[in-house]
């Protein structure tokens, strides 16, 4: 990863950790990610009329790709929402968040690219994923596997996968439209020109996905005088991406800047126990170890 890599992502984790702090009480569900995306959507709208001209210029190879990012992105809001629903934050996060690390390698090996991933980096996400499972267990003996045959299991590996999906999608997408828009636009600006068409694909999806659902269709209604809590999330979650896809562009492969999005929790436990006094159990602090020490590896890889 490159010096200008490393700070996107941080600037973004940071802000990604900071949003969790304040929204930690927040229940996410399907209709509260619907108003966050609508919100996101609508008040970047200016900014696609803007670089209309731009998009003129795309070709039906990328539109068909915010099809399919959009279409994982609900699928990865949805799946999250229901598996927080059917079971605990402290087996549901560590399996949405680190999975993604693993699946991306193998879709890595799938797709011939592998030669882009140093054996370094590699070592550094399965430390990732190590520590992600071991830090939110407040003793060692909380692991059991029948902790993870459940449904909170199958939504939050859905999830993952998700992630995977449109993290693969994205990269693609993006540097093809770089490719076309050289001299024409930023990295920066392509970033988030495509974080909003994204934005807006994705909203189509979970407006298929509510329409079936009378549970979030009532929740819809509920949600309509928390806007505040709505439009902040979908501001910040549509922010921190468009940084990720930022970064994309600086990155030999797509599977470091995902990995590296993980010193947001090393940042989010260290936000709350200053902020919050959450205590620190002894395999949250190992988990945190494992997790940086996954990262400077994948830094150096």
């Amino acid at each position: 990863m490159t010096i200008t890599a490393i700070a996107i992502v941080l600037v973004s984790a940071l802000a990604h950790a900071s949003w969790n702090l304040f929204g930690k009480k927040v229940s996410p569900s399907g209709a509260f990610f619907w108003y966050s995306t609508l919100w996101g959507a609508l008040l970047t709208l200016p900014v696609l009329v803007y670089y209309y001209p731009l998009l003129q210029e795309l070709g039906s190879g990328i539109w068909w790709l915010v099809v399919v990012t959009g279409f994982f992105q609900a699928t990865y809001l949805s799946c999250l929402a229901a598996a927080y629903r059917h079971g605990e934050l402290s087996v549901v996060y560590p399996l949405a968040r680190s999975s993604p690390l693993l699946i991306l390698l193998v879709g890595t090996l799938f797709l011939g690219t592998a030669d882009t991933i140093t054996g370094a980096a590699v070592a550094g996400i399965v430390l990732i994923v190590a520590g992600c499972i071991v830090l939110p267990m407040q003793r060692f003996q909380d692991f059991h596997l029948a902790n993870y045959r459940n449904l909170a299991t199958l939504f939050a590996l859905l999830a993952a996968a998700s992630t995977a999906g449109y993290s693969l999608v994205d990269n693609t997408a993006t540097a093809h439209m770089r490719e076309v828009l050289t001299g024409i636009a930023l990295d920066a600006e392509v970033a988030l020109v495509f974080v909003i068409l994204q934005a807006w694909s994705a909203l189509i999806w979970l407006s298929i996905g509510l329409s079936l659902q009378a549970t979030e269709r009532r929740l819809l209604r509920q949600l309509i005088s928390n806007w505040r809590s709505t439009m902040a999330a979908g501001v910040l979650i549509l922010g921190t991406y468009a940084l990720v896809v930022w970064a994309m562009a600086y990155a030999d492969d797509v599977s470091y800047v995902v990995a590296f999005r993980q010193i947001s929790i090393p940042i989010g436990v260290a936000l709350g126990w200053y902020f919050l006094e959450e205590p620190l159990h002894l395999p949250k602090i190992l988990g945190v170890l494992i997790i940086l020490a996954g990262l400077l590896l994948v830094v150096l890889g």
